[in-house]
């Protein structure tokens, strides 16, 4: 039996020890700067100025959907911020995705985002998340919620296509208000639930972008406590 050249093995243990340091120093750059960065300003959304069962017109102006009732404000006694939410009520066979950028959303390469999210059974779908780096209806990130599959993921859409990974096991419950936060640098994207960090990945695609809600198909949510620091 032939053995291992020993300066092939040894050129191999270093470029497998290189490896490994390259990957720690991107993990911690992506943690310091998904968690270090000084957010000089902020808007906050909490809905309870509207008028109940309507869509406000600065909200009708930056929707993505073709139905401008799926979207409206709703009034919900047991909301985080009583007494209204922003709500997607779904329509009859509703199909694809639904689109609620914020009114004035800033465009920004680094920020925070969170909002109050509870996501209603007894749908064929029930997914629902936080939209960031939007650039057009095509192109955007969502950080997604999936109770049915008990499970977060970050989400990339790429002309009608929506790739997901990383995908993360999570405790998601329909009808209990959770807290879904994403935080974005340049150096990726942070997702956190409830106030733990799930998920953390580099990605370089749509640096820039807006803010917004998100939800698939027939599913039914409410949101409230919009935030984005920047």
């Amino acid at each position: 039996m032939s053995k291992e050249n020993p300066v092939r093995f040894t050129r191999r243990l270093r470029y497998a020890i290189f490896a490994v340091i390259t990957i720690i120093g991107i993990t911690i750059a992506l943690y310091n700067s998904l968690n270090s960065f000084n957010y000089a300003h902020e808007r906050e959304w909490n809905f309870d100025s509207y008028q109940n069962n309507t869509l406000p017109q600065d909200f009708a102006a930056f929707q993505s959907d073709s139905s401008p009732r799926l979207w409206q404000v709703k009034t919900y006694s047991s909301a985080p911020s009583a007494p209204n939410v922003l709500a997607t009520v779904p329509k009859e066979n509703s199909m694809g995705y639904h689109i609620q950028i914020m009114p004035d959303s800033p465009t920004a390469s680094e920020a925070k985002i969170s909002v109050k999210l509870m996501i209603l059974p007894g749908h064929r779908v029930e997914q629902a998340g936080l939209i960031v780096r939007f650039v057009d209806p095509s192109h955007y990130f969502v950080l997604m919620l999936d109770p049915q599959n008990s499970r977060i993921s970050l989400c990339k859409s790429e002309i009608q296509y929506l790739v997901c990974n990383p995908e993360k096991a999570a405790q998601v419950s329909t009808g209990v208000w959770h807290t879904l936060q994403a935080t974005i640098s340049s150096e990726g994207i942070g997702g956190w639930l409830d106030g733990t960090e799930i998920i953390k990945a580099n990605n370089e695609y749509y640096q820039t972008g807006q803010f917004g809600l998100w939800t698939n198909d027939d599913t039914e949510a409410y949101f409230d406590n919009m935030k984005i620091e920047y």
